[in-house]
């Protein structure tokens, strides 16, 4: 206490002498309060930056001082103009005081300094300044570019996917169309009706399809497109909208929950596994089984034919694109439907694979894991 009243005066003393001021600035860098005369200038109220300009640019490493540690944020050697015109040479000392819990900013005369380390000083914190402004920039512009991109992709894939996926129900038209011309001649009029009935399921099928599938590629977060799909319900649609040789039996084993999914994709690749095991069977009678096994986090989905299958040097093969067994490389396909396949599902965050131990025995198995969240 003894020691308090003297060290008082001789602020006073140097603040009244223009040795050195003091600036009070609240989180929102508003000036609170100053003392001495080289405070003067500062105006109370007002945001900090309007008093002392070489301080805009840097309000954040201001605010920071709170959290550094008893850093401080020094400029040194800064001219002031005012309306009186240039005042001497001030240096700024920016700290944060935790016992009044605000920013004090120090104002000293500054000693000689070189034009030289003056010019050198100016530089360096306008070169921070532009370098902070291009590395904010260069940021948005890759965040914008990666969407672009994303956006690019999802369009093309979405092209080939129409393109490939709709040309089974198309094909299905086709073939129930050829049908009718005979037996509107020869066959009675319910039979007629049925096939009608037939068209209509899979127009309407075709037209869900699509519009599921364009919904997902223009959806901008598809996370939000997530929904409770029935598995069971999901698989029957597309048994019953897929044709099939008489002599082809279908089989679900398991059990086919319902889940909150994307069912855009999932529908995509269970439809075609299922239309692959069809189409690349290589006789008119045989069994299909489409099974369902809980793994906890995701689903376990198998498709299993009866076929020829296919030789395990061969495995990896069949999921790149354009890649046809001459085994299977009939009709006017390009190769491409488990090449989408595999990238949808590892687009889900789900993986796949293929058991088949050909020639020593038949058929074959396409499984892939499906989490039941999706990503």
């Amino acid at each position: 206490m003894t020691r308090q009243a003297p060290l008082l005066a001789a602020a006073m003393l140097l603040a009244g002498r223009s040795v050195f001021g003091l600036v009070w600035v609240d989180d929102r860098l508003n000036v609170t309060a100053r003392y001495g005369v080289l405070a003067d200038f500062v105006e109370i109220g007002e945001p900090i930056t309007d008093s002392i300009p070489p301080l805009i640019g840097i309000e954040a490493d201001i605010l920071e001082l709170k959290h550094s540690g008893g850093a401080l944020l020094e400029l040194p050697a800064v001219s002031i103009v005012s309306s009186q015109g240039a005042a001497p040479k001030l240096n700024f000392t920016a700290l944060w005081s935790e016992e009044e819990q605000c920013i004090l900013v120090l104002i000293s005369r500054a000693g000689s300094q070189s034009n030289i380390e003056v010019e050198l000083s100016r530089q360096i914190r306008a070169r921070l300044i532009a370098e902070a402004e291009v590395t904010h920039k260069s940021k948005a512009l890759t965040k914008a570019n990666a969407e672009l991109a994303r956006a690019n992709q999802d369009l093309e894939e979405f092209a080939s996917i129409i393109s490939h996926d709709l040309k089974g129900p198309m094909r299905a038209l086709r073939f129930i169309a050829e049908d009718l011309v005979q037996l509107d001649s020869v066959m009675s009029q319910p039979d007629v009706l049925g096939q009608l009935e037939n068209i209509r399921a899979q127009s309407q099928r075709m037209s869900e399809m699509l519009t599921s599938l364009l919904e997902y590629s223009s959806a901008g977060r598809k996370d939000e497109m997530r929904e409770e799909v029935d598995s069971t319900v999901l698989i029957a649609a597309i048994i019953r909208a897929t044709p099939r040789p008489v002599g082809i039996d279908v089989r679900t084993t398991g059990v086919w929950p319902a889940f909150e999914t994307l069912r855009a994709p999932l529908d995509l690749v269970l439809r075609n596994l299922y239309e692959n095991a069809i189409k690349h069977h290589d006789r008119q009678t045989g069994l299909i089984r489409l099974g369902c096994e809980d793994l906890g986090d995701s689903l376990r989905f198998e498709i299993e034919d009866d076929g020829a299958g296919i030789e395990p040097r061969h495995h990896a093969a069949i999921f790149l694109p354009f890649r046809r067994l001459e085994a299977a490389a009939t009709g006017n396909g390009q190769g491409m439907g488990l090449a989408f396949v595999k990238r949808w599902v590892e687009a889900a965050g789900g993986r796949i694979g293929v058991r088949s131990e050909a020639p020593v025995t038949r058929g074959t198995v396409i499984w892939f894991d499906w989490p039941k969240t999706g990503r």
